[in-house]
């Protein structure tokens, strides 16, 4: 017991004396560990399980993004990895280490002090370290993103001919590209000369070679819609609108261009100015990166557009022309009696390609002499028709080739296709051209289906059509369209041109027309007339989004021959009575529509087709079920429709086609007593002509039996569940199953759809297994997409036990398996030669039990597999693998030749690409030291698999020790194609590759490598090289994005050979602590043998000594760095002093960003000029810097007195920099470009400049290194932070953060006037609290000029009251009033203490922007009722809980200029508009909002009404979108009753999709009320006793 008491009494005295030395940890925590322990380990526990509960959402949210198609973001995927890693960990060990901590020494009289002590302090530090995880968890913003496609612009361009005539134009955009110096580009040539086709390579091309991250293609055309353009740009971007304002799109689309560094705009086909502020496309300078090539026939629209640079495209060469027209005509054109006349015809064509390529494709087998002799005589009597841009040539060509068409339903259906659009939908022209009658010899809507794309594939033959974005589309050229168009017109009295509407009111060319198209000319009202007369029209067509357009009840009498009526984005509260008189009608259409009441389309008897897709409608009236002779009903994505009215269905006997894809699916259950209110699956059973079904049932209990039959051959049915959210169609045949009970297949018919189904998805499938392997299904002959998911009894994909007979999953290309928690492989026994031979992808993620993927038997026959991508497989080990039962020699290779992805995420017990199950005891064996890290170095790839064509490779938490073995040669890895290389959280890695391998990389694009703790090198020596070798330098040519982050022991980059690299653009190293060095050389670490070159470990000491201290030295070129970001690495100095930096590269550096490198003191040396093209230059958080720049060692008095330069620098932010004393030294400072600049948290800055003069005698080096008192810093320094030693003359935007010396620095002011001369913007941050009032000393700073918008952020300010200091203290505030009248925008944000914005007295007058946020204890109102507000334009209030009703309505009566208003999270706020008290008799005050455009109202939980007193009534002639969410409270917008003509709508959430979101009861008020009961229905049930008699106290509004 003594010696008991004596370890006690050490351990306690050691804490005490440790105690004494480190203040820091206090005594009584060190005792804790020891009495403790139980609480300590109690709290890990508790954490941990908090830890995991938080994994799992993660996880959770994680999977259905990936299900989903979105991109994961790297911070989600590091915190994840993280915490996998100290979960298993802590786990694994919490139970052990406390049983440890309990037990007892000296035979159990004495508790293990030491060991309890150790492991209590244990489990508190891992405790503290999951709290910490916990804390990042709570910062993440989101897990995913929704990547861009791939855009039409770096589609490969097959319709392009490299020309020598046209090389020359490409060359000259390529190089005006590259121009630094040129942000718009144009190309001007006539209509047909192929200018849209030069622009689509030049995007492919400038893609390639890196130019752009992002290229975007768009065509305008003569009648462009903004938001039309705005929707291509975005979906080539991965963009969604949130917001539906037009200023809302334009500014997510601008800042999502500016957040791309460098971007090409193409703008192909403008014909006038374009308003880019309203795109939303940044312009004229406001983002450097940012680059626009515009193509126009008329070279004077590319000037308005300020297009400096206008290249010229020409006609083709004659022989270009002749070898153009050869190629589309065909041999026939060598024929001897033809030849001459061929020649002849193609001369004709006068060198335009669209003609060249037109006629030829017409001439095509032209056998006889007569027809060329035709087309001769065709072309040289051109149409008297003129277009602007359009030669008489080429009109005449594509009419010849237009007169060469086939047969009578060719010519047609192209005339149809002029007037449907950019990338219009062959299920378009289907609908369309049945309306009017146009294919013949077929019978059924699926045989016309086969004809119309049969005669799309005939017309792009022959070159009138073009290809679309995908398969169902087309396109056509706009030549072709205006010349399509002007046929139509002049043979077929067509109206279908934009500038055509006027001709509405000629009643001689109404009674003439065939067809009248508005889809494209601005229609903001129709004829006043109340009809037209138009007795042979069959073809309506009208598109408007203005929803104030109205149609008269008799507009449709005068066209009873109508056949085809098509509306899109219209607002129909019913449909015209005239509709009764459309007795001929076969199609009718409702794109977009919003609908009520459609009972009249009831009275259509001979409709064939009704389409209602993508409109909004509640319900499908009864009306509906006498169109008996309906073929095709199609009402997808109708998100609305909740009711269709019993027998409608049923009783559409003729029904052919039946489309619900993303509409309504709440089918009743038939057999209950009541009657049934809503469509029964039961009555599609009365369909027996029905082949085409897109359906969706939720209840599985509503399918009766034999629900389908064998006659569907199209159908996409979801039966149990929705599809899957990244789910888009592609084939024609697909079925989604999740079903969590049995169900009998043959009952329902759908093992009669299995065996013909081309997609398959399975989510979550009782005896799914039975399924798959079901020997009726034939092993799915047909089946090309399979994804299985979330079920835990599968395991095996195909038993050919049971399929013995069948070739399973012949077509299959696509495979997906996720969250099969028991699949052990993916099929059992033998299989048939053919099975899985298509296979192109397959992706296995969170199967645990899965241990391989392929035999090698079976991966022998996967020829076409092109993505491989396995992720969170915890028991998987191999690739591939050899079964007991094959025969592989040691000389066997497998190839996979086609493909192009590896993925290998998150496997745990990965050994490698191939194991043999005749080896599994040493493979056991060998997996648990992989795990535990003590096995011999183990590589990826060997000589056994090979991906000779890889381009991307993806690896993140597996455990091999090395990627390419050593020993082999590097081709047979066949890295040369490798584009992408990503590695992360691979903790066994310690290099990448080795010297030798790099000349393999020459496609290598993008390297980033991550969260590998033991890598020490990327790029390792090469065992036994010799001298020469080793000094031979390693080049990557196409290396561009190079990233480096946590990595706790990366030493260097490489060693020994020097690099080069000649593409890269962008390099981002962060968390390297010890990285100290980019390039080692050999001869400063000393004597290296062999191998361990790569190995060689540097000492501490030595790496402040021996080991270099700057990044970069002359081993290390970047011929076209772009951006470089640096942060938390151990550098002592980036570039080397006694280089020129222009070796480095950096002369075309435009980004530098450098953080918490606490090891800096500065950044450059005073030669800097080389840094022409530095645009942003950012440094933060650096502890040790005292100056940006040092003067270069030994400079004469000459060159110290040089003026430094940074002729392109825009962006300077310095930020949390404690002893930074100056920007630079000595040499005057110019920045001729700067329009940013942010300096905060940096207390001893005194100035930006400092003179030599100032600081006394500086020798050599020592300059930069002089040592400045405090009181020196007051006295012979010069204490203004900006002198006249710098120049800002374009300074815009200046954000100060506060600090003790800001009221003497500010004083520089009135030293340096003309440096602020166009200082627009003002920002403030981080003010303390003693500063309860705005400081009368910054005032100066808001008397500058040109100053427009002062934005203040984390200050804590009581009130903002400006007042002017003048000599000796007077005060004037007469001239505060005049300063503040001169600001346009205030932005206030995270003022915790404001209880005003200002006084009665004061304000802003000319405010147009007002952003006020988080400010939660502003007063009552949020200006004094005084304030008028009479150019605010943008009204934005966030989080102000204090603020209870917003603006009186005095002030109210001021927002005559209001455009958008906001108002989001202010909990107890009860009114916009505080009314006045007054007697309700009396005349009502009209408040008029004459341009407010966007009105959101969120997150305001106390509010009852935009305006509750019943004085005033409303008027908003503009108002269109308004937003109201989590308002619970509201019943009513206006007591006083409303206008509001323009709105159709009320979206209660703002962040679902617009499409299905949204919600109209008539007017505003009513639209209120529905909400108020949905979002209350017991408080509605409670009051509807209350309220029943009483009269509504407000009107009704106006529509």
């Amino acid at each position: 017991m003594e010696a008991c008491i004596s370890i006690v009494g050490s351990i306690l005295g050691s804490l005490t004396r440790k105690a004494a030395e480190y203040t820091v940890d206090p005594i009584a925590r060190q005792v804790s560990y020891l009495f403790k322990h139980k609480s300590k380990f109690q709290n890990l526990r508790d954490q941990l399980q908090k830890l995991n509960d938080a994994r799992q959402r993660v996880k959770e949210a994680v999977n259905a993004a990936n299900r989903q198609g979105e991109e994961i973001f790297d911070d989600v995927n590091s915190w994840l990895t993280k915490v996998n890693g100290i979960c298993d960990e802590a786990a694994a060990q919490l139970d052990g280490d406390e049983r440890k901590a309990k037990q007892r020494c000296f035979v159990g009289f004495c508790p293990n002090f030491k060991s309890r002590y150790q492991l209590s302090r244990k489990a508190e530090k891992e405790a503290n370290t999951i709290a910490e995880l916990l804390k990042d968890k709570d910062r993440l913003d989101g897990v995913s993103y929704k990547p861009a496609s791939e855009g039409t612009a770096t589609r490969a361009v097959k319709e392009y001919e490299a020309f020598e005539s046209r090389k020359g134009v490409l060359d000259a955009v390529m190089t005006a590209l590259k121009d630094a110096n040129l942000s718009i580009i144009g190309v001007y040539g006539m209509g047909g000369l192929g200018k849209t086709t030069l622009v689509k390579q030049v995007a492919r091309q400038a893609k390639d070679e890196n130019l752009f991250d992002e290229v975007v293609l768009t065509a305008v055309t003569q009648s462009y819609d903004i938001k039309e353009i705005q929707d291509r740009i975005a979906d080539e971007l991965g963009l969604t609108f949130e917001k539906q304002s037009d200023t809302g799109r334009a500014g997510k689309l601008r800042d999502r261009l500016k957040r791309i560094r460098k971007v090409l705009v193409i703008l192909d086909d403008i014909w006038v100015k374009l308003d880019m502020e309203a795109l939303g496309i940044p312009y004229e300078g406001e983002h450097q990166g940012c680059k626009i090539l515009l193509t126009s026939r008329e070279q004077d629209a590319l000037s308005l557009m300020g297009s400096l640079n206008n290249i010229s495209i020409q006609i083709l060469k004659e022989e270009e022309a002749w070898n153009l027209f050869k190629k589309k005509a065909g041999d026939i054109v060598q024929r001897p009696d033809l030849h001459a006349t061929a020649i002849e015809v193609a001369k004709e064509c006068a060198g335009l390609p669209i003609a060249i390529v037109t006629v030829g494709e017409a001439m095509k087998n032209k056998k006889n002499l007569s027809d060329w002799k035709y087309a001769l005589n065709e072309l040289r009597n051109p149409s008297k028709r003129n277009f602007k841009g359009i030669p008489a040539g080429a009109y005449s060509a594509i009419e010849l080739s237009y007169k060469f068409l086939e047969d009578e339903e060719h010519q047609p259906t192209f005339l149809l296709c002029s007037i449907m659009g950019h990338d219009a939908a062959i299920e378009d022209l289907l609908k369309s051209g049945i309306g009017l009658g146009l294919f013949h010899g077929v019978n059924t809507i699926e045989e016309t289906r086969y004809k119309v794309s049969a005669l799309v594939s005939n017309l792009k033959r022959s070159s009138l059509l073009l290809d679309g974005s995908t398969f169902e589309r087309f396109d056509m050229h706009d030549v072709v369209r205006d010349v399509a168009i002007s046929i139509a017109s002049r043979d077929h009295h067509w109206l279908a041109r934009d500038d055509e509407f006027k001709e509405l009111s000629n009643e001689e060319t109404m009674r003439n027309c065939e067809l009248i198209c508005l889809q494209y000319a601005k229609v903001c009202e129709l004829p006043d007339h109340d009809q037209l007369d138009c007795p042979k029209l069959t073809f309506f067509s009208l598109d408007s989004e203005d929803s104030s357009l109205k149609i008269s009840d008799n507009f449709f009498r005068g066209m009873q021959k109508l056949r085809v009526l098509d509306f899109a984005k219209m607002y129909f509260p019913s449909l015209p009575l005239s509709f009764c008189f459309l007795k001929n009608l076969r199609t009718l259409c409702f794109s977009a529509c919003m609908l009520k009441d459609i009972v009249v389309i009831g009275e259509l008897k001979n409709l064939e087709i009704l389409s209602l897709r993508k409109s909004k409608i509640a319900v499908l009236p009864g009306e509906i079920g006498q169109l008996i002779k309906l073929k095709l009903l199609d009402l997808s994505h109708c998100y609305k429709l909740k009711v269709i009215s019993p027998n409608v269905l049923s009783r559409l006997s003729k029904l052919e086609e039946l489309c619900l894809l993303s509409s309504f699916d709440r089918w009743e259950v038939e057999g209950h007593e009541k009657p049934r209110t809503n469509a029964s699956l039961v009555e599609l059973q009365h369909l027996p002509h029905l082949t085409t079904l897109e359906v969706e049932i939720p209840i599985v209990q509503a399918m009766p039996k034999e629900l389908f039959s064998a006659k569907l051959e199209r159908y996409r049915i979801s039966i149990g569940g929705k599809w899957w959210r990244n789910y888009k169609p592609e084939t024609s045949r697909e079925l989604n199953l999740k079903l969590n009970k049995s169900i009998h297949l043959d009952d329902s018919g759908v093992k009669t759809l299995l065996r013909k189904t081309e997609t398959l998805l399975l989510d979550a499938v009782k005896d799914a297994m039975d399924m798959l392997c079901d020997p009726d299904t034939e092993g799915f002959p047909h089946l090309k997409h399979l994804g299985v998911s979330n079920d835990s009894e599968v395991k095996y994909l195909i038993n050919s036990m049971e399929l013995a007979s069948c070739k399973a999953f012949p077509l299959l290309e696509t495979l997906s398996l996720f969250k099969l928690n028991n699949l052990e492989a993916i099929y059992y026994g033998q299989l048939q030669a053919e099975c899985f031979g298509q296979l192109r992808k397959i992706g296995a993620r969170d199967c645990n039990m899965l241990k391989n993927l392929f035999s090698f038997a079976l991966a022998r026959k996967l020829g076409h597999l092109e993505e491989i991508d396995v992720s969170n497989c915890e028991n998987f080990t191999e690739l591939i693998v050899e079964k007991r039962e094959e025969e592989i020699g040691d000389d066997d290779i497998l190839e996979f030749s086609q493909v192009r992805s590896l993925t290998l995420e998150n496997l745990p017990c990965f050994i490698g690409l191939f194991n043999s199950e005749k080896k599994l005891s040493s493979s056991q064996q060998g997996r648990v030291q992989s795990i535990d890290g003590n096995s011999t170095a183990t590589s990826l790839f060997d000589r056994k698999v090979m991906f000779p064509c890889l381009k991307k490779l993806w690896l993140a938490c597996i455990t091999v020790e090395k990627l390419w073995h050593d020993q082999l040669p590097v081709t047979p890895f066949s890295v040369e194609n490798l584009t992408e290389l990503t590695i992360q959280n691979c903790h066994n890695l310690k290099n990448l590759f080795t010297s030798s391998m790099v000349e393999s990389f020459v496609q290598l694009k993008s390297l980033l490598i991550g969260n590998c703790n033991e890598i020490e090198e990327v790029i390792t020596m090469t065992e036994g090289l010799l001298e020469e070798e080793r000094m031979r330098k390693m080049v990557f040519p196409k290396l561009d994005n190079l990233h480096l982050w946590n990595l706790p022991h990366l030493k260097r980059f490489c060693f020994g050979n020097p690099n080069e690299f000649l593409s890269l653009r962008e390099r981002r190293i962060v968390e390297c602590p010890v990285l100290n060095t980019f390039h080692s050389d050999s001869t400063r670490v000393g004597t290296i043998v062999g191998n361990e070159a790569g190995k060689s470990s540097i000492s501490t000491v030595n790496s402040c000594t021996d080991v270099p201290k700057y990044l970069f030295n002359e081993k290390v070129v970047f011929q076209g760095l772009e951006d470089l970001y640096l942060s938390s690495i151990a550098v002592n100095k980036l570039w080397h002093e006694q280089l020129s930096v222009t070796f480095f590269g950096v002369q075309n550096l435009t980004k530098l960003g450098v953080y918490e490198c606490h090891n800096l003191k500065n950044i450059f040396t005073s030669s800097v000029e080389s840094f022409v093209q530095l645009k942003t230059l950012a440094v933060g958080e650096c502890n040790e810097i005292e100056e940006i720049i040092i003067v270069t060692e030994g400079l004469v008095e000459e060159e110290r007195m040089r003026k430094m330069v940074f002729p392109k620098l825009d962006h300077l932010k310095l930020r949390d920099l404690p002893k930074l004393k100056r920007f630079g030294f000595g040499n005057p400072i110019e920045f001729p470009s700067l329009t940013y600049l942010h300096i905060e948290g940096c207390p001893v800055l005194n100035t930006v400049h400092s003179d030599s003069t100032s600081v006394g005698t500086i020798v050599g080096n020592e300059a930069g290194k002089s040592s400045i008192s405090m009181k020196n810093l007051h006295t012979d320094v010069s204490k203004y932070i900006f002198n006249e030693k710098l120049a800002f003359p374009n300074l815009q935007q200046l954000h100060l953060g506060w600090d003790d010396g800001m009221k003497e620095r500010l004083d520089g002011l009135r030293l340096a006037p003309d440096c602020f001369c166009k200082l627009k913007v003002l920002g403030l941050v981080r003010f303390p609290q003693q500063l309860a009032i705005f400081p009368s000393y910054l005032f100066q700073l808001l008397s500058l000029p040109n100053l427009e918008s002062l934005q203040i952020a984390g200050c804590y300010f009581e009130e903002l009251v400006f007042q002017s200091e003048g000599v000796g203290g007077e005060e004037k505030p007469a001239s505060a009033s005049m300063v503040l009248s001169r600001l346009t925008e205030l932005w206030l944000s995270n003022l915790h203490e404001l209880m005003h914005l200002w006084k009665e007295k004061e304000g802003f007058q000319n405010l147009r922007i007002l952003r006020v946020g988080w400010c939660p204890i502003l007063r009552s109102n949020l200006v004094p009722s005084s304030v008028c507000f009479q150019n605010l334009m943008t009204l934005e209030v966030y989080k102000c809980d204090g603020i209870i009703k917003l603006v009186t309505h005095s002030t109210a009566k001021s927002l005559v200029q209001l455009r958008e208003m906001r108002i989001i999270g202010c909990r107890k706020i009860e009114e916009i508009i505080e009314g006045s008290d007054g007697n309700r008799d009396e005349v009502k005050d009209e408040i008029i909002f004459p341009k407010l455009n966007l009105l959101e109202l969120i997150g305001l939980s106390n509010l009852e009404s935009f305006c509750s007193s019943a004085n005033h009534t409303f008027v908003f002639p503009s108002l269109a979108t308004v937003f109201v969410q989590d308002c619970p409270k509201i019943k009513t917008f206006a007591q006083g009753g409303l206008n509001a003509p323009m709105l159709h709508k009320v979206r209660p959430d703002r962040w679902a999709d617009e499409r299905e979101d949204w919600i109209w009861e008539g007017s505003l008020n009513s639209t209120i009320q529905k909400l108020f009961k949905e979002w209350n229905p017991v408080e509605e049930m409670q009051n509807s006793v209350e309220d029943q008699g009483n009269p509504s106290t407000f009107n009704t509004q106006s529509t």
